[in-house]
Parts: structure tokens; sequence; C-alpha cells
């Protein structure tokens, strides 16, 4: 029997991209055309107080509610490790909070919100391109997520341990995904060969390899700008990491993805249980009945059951969403995306959870943000 809900998206999915086609095609062709020519010179370029180094950063965010702790909590982390950042925001800051960003950084833009987190990278790779030669390590950050939200384990040690030219926080695509009826069919193989494996954006390390290959500031120079999400994740972090992946680069990414069934499957029964509850689920109505299936009966499932259910969860949803609870309060993983705050009432309470667990200061500063994210959406 046809699955008529499969071919009835199947079909919209063609119609929107057939509809969008025309839009897309320009867009790829002269985006970044009409903001180099059209929104660039609006830009705004400070000095800020920092020392540059061998070792940069480039910190993007959107501050729709001000500069917040979390922000400064950041960059304070950063010149801890001797980092030399460059703050873009996509959105105008007013004087006072200049003031306040400029100590915290060598260099400060303010940019036209087009291209999303990779458009404002792009415009802080761009300003380094004349001190390629002299750089070691960059750092690509952006404040869609909370970071560093806990003190169990520091990042950038991580990133040195893995000893790779490329790593990120986390990947997605590389766990095989099944329907979500078909969870206990799931056969943990992690690859990186899917067309769509890619680095997650909101952390991101490259190598002096990398950032002095005569190709890199090519990439960035040539990137295709478009002010749609949906485009920019597949021209950003999947463009980049097909880039990396096809210069040859060595890569990995600090949450340890291909471990998961392993570090699952060591999980206490109650401690699995307490995990699969906890799985946040973001726009999607046969995961939400899926989830709630498997919590009636949570107690008569298997241990392989529940791993894969769990496993299944995060191939469909992203990791650094849907393991959120996992990962933070029991790798002490520090980084949490916020946008589960206003994206879905049951994963703003799982957030808000996790926040409250942790007790440190970190999460008590996330914790009062999270609750003005709520209100304000």
């Amino acid at each position: 029997m046809p699955q008529w809900w499969k071919i009835r998206r199947e079909l919209k999915r063609l119609g929107n991209h057939l509809l969008e086609w025309p839009t897309d095609t320009t867009n790829f062709l002269f985006g970044t055309f009409y903001y180099d020519r059209f929104l660039a010179h609006k830009k705004t370029i400070l000095s800020g107080l920092q020392d540059t180094t061998d070792k940069r950063a480039v910190y993007l965010i959107f501050p729709k509610n001000g500069l917040q702790p979390g922000h400064f909590r950041t960059l304070d982390y950063l010149a801890s490790k001797g980092f030399a950042v460059t703050v873009v925001s996509n959105l105008p800051l007013n004087p006072g909070q200049k003031v306040a960003v400029l100590p915290k950084c060598h260099m400060y833009i303010e940019r036209p919100n087009y291209g999303y987190d990779f458009g404002g990278y792009r415009d802080g790779i761009l300003s380094m391109r004349n001190d390629v030669a002299a750089i070691k390590q960059l750092i690509l950050l952006n404040d869609s997520v909370w970071f560093p939200v806990s003190s169990k384990t520091d990042w950038l040690a991580d990133v040195d341990d893995l000893g790779v030219e490329f790593a990120g926080a986390v990947s997605n695509y590389g766990i095989p995904r099944v329907d979500p009826d078909h969870f206990r069919e799931l056969s943990f193989d992690y690859r990186t060969d899917h067309k769509n494996f890619h680095y997650c954006s909101f952390a991101l390390s490259l190598g002096q390899k990398i950032v002095q290959d005569p190709k890199f500031i090519e990439f960035w120079a040539s990137f295709p700008l478009t002010n749609k999400k949906k485009r920019t994740v597949r021209r950003g972090e999947i463009g980049l990491t097909a880039w990396i992946l096809r210069r040859g680069y060595s890569h990995a990414e600090t949450l340890g993805v291909h471990r998961l069934a392993e570090c699952l499957g060591k999980l206490s029964d109650p401690e699995l249980r307490d995990v699969a509850r906890h799985v946040i689920v973001l726009d999607d109505s046969r995961l939400k009945k899926a989830k709630a299936n498997v919590i009636l009966s949570i107690d008569k499932l298997s241990r392989t059951d529940l791993v894969n259910f769990v496993l299944m969860v995060a191939a469909r949803q992203g990791t650094a969403y849907a393991l959120a609870y996992y990962s933070v309060l029991f790798l002490g993983f520090p980084f949490l995306k916020k946008s589960p705050l206003w994206l879905d009432q049951d994963a703003a309470k799982i957030s808000s959870l996790l926040l409250g667990a942790l007790s440190e200061p970190a999460a008590d500063e996330a914790l009062m943000e999270a609750n003005d994210l709520q209100l304000s959406k």
C-alpha cells in the first residue's frame, strides 16, 4: 500500500521548489554581488582594545534583546584562551553597548542583516584577509547558543586534543535516519559521506593549514549569500564541510556523535529512561507522537529500543537540539541552543529544567535570559 502522506509531502516539496526556483537562482547568482555593491558600505567598523594574536575568532551575534551576560561570558572565555576576537553584529548596538563590547574585542563590525551567520562570518574573515599568514587558529562562533554554559568541559582544550585541522562542536547527518515509527530498525553506523553531512556552524575551529590555504579566502569572497535560512545552511554548513572534505583536511567533533550508541548503552536503566523522556522534538508532529508513545510504554521497552529511539530523534532533529538534556547534564557539553525556548513549549521546559539542574553561574545567567526569551515570544 502506498504511504499517501509521503507522496503528498514530496509533491508539496517539488511544487515549492518549482515556485522558488527563479528567485533562488537569481539570489544564487547575484546575492553576493547585491550585498557587496549595495549593502556592504553600510557597515560600521570600530577598533577594539584587544591586541592581535596568532589565534583569532569571529563571534557573530544577533542581539535582539541587547547584549546579555552570556555574550560577555563567551568573550571572556575566548580572551582567556588568547584569542583576539572580531565581534560581528547583525543588529545595531546602542552607543552604551558598543562602549561595553570594545574592551572585549579586537574589532567590532556592525553590518546589515543579510546572509545570516555565514554573511557575518564572511565579513569577519574577509577583514582578516591580509593577516592570514600569521593566523594559526581561527574560531567561528555565534550566539544561537549559550557558551560556555557548563564548566565541566573546556571546548578549546577538547579541540586541541582532537588534533585535527577542522573541528566542530557537533555534526549532523552522520547517524542513519529512519522513520519515527521504525526506530527499532535503526542500525547505528556513523558516516561522513552523506551528501548533507556537516559540522554545525555555531562552533567551528579551523587550523593553520586551512586558514592559509590559498583557496580559503577565495571560498569566502565568492560565498553565495542569501537571506533564506535553508539555503544558507546548505551553502554554509554543508558547503563549508564539503569544501573541507574535498581539500582532504582532517576533521572531527568534540561531542563524539560517532560514540553515541556506545555512550548511551553505558547508562543505567533509570538514566536511559530519563534521557529518552527528555529528548527535544521541534516542529515534527509524527516525531512528537512517537515520543509520546515511547513515554507511555517506557518501562516495557528494552534498552536497545530506548537507545535506538534516542538515536533516531538525534538523527532527525540534530544532536545539538535533540540531546541537549543528555549532552549538557551527562557529558558536560558546554553549548546549549537557545531557539527551543521559543519554538516549542515542551522543549522550553526541558531546556529550563537542565539549566536549573546545572547550578552554575553561567547556567543561572542563561536561565534568566531564557525566561525573557519565553516572555518575548
